[in-house]
């Protein structure tokens, strides 16, 4: 039985590098994306006064023990 043709190491080293360059893309892409709509969020929060990153609600470490 004859072997089915196989695409150069080449070309399977170009598809390997495209494959990884759009999954870094977008891991970046979210990434960013996040970091953007979080900014976003928080910047609202401190206009409207409800910015709850400067207080500390619940028990600290020590109070669990």
């Amino acid at each position: 039985m004859r072997e089915p043709e196989r695409p150069s190491e080449r070309r399977l080293g170009m598809a390997s590098l495209w494959i990884v360059g759009i999954v870094l893309a977008v891991i970046v892409v979210v990434f960013v994306g996040r970091n953007l709509w979080h900014g976003e969020a928080l910047k609202e929060d401190e206009q409207t006064g409800q910015n709850r990153a400067t207080t500390h609600e619940g028990a600290t470490v020590n109070e669990r023990r």
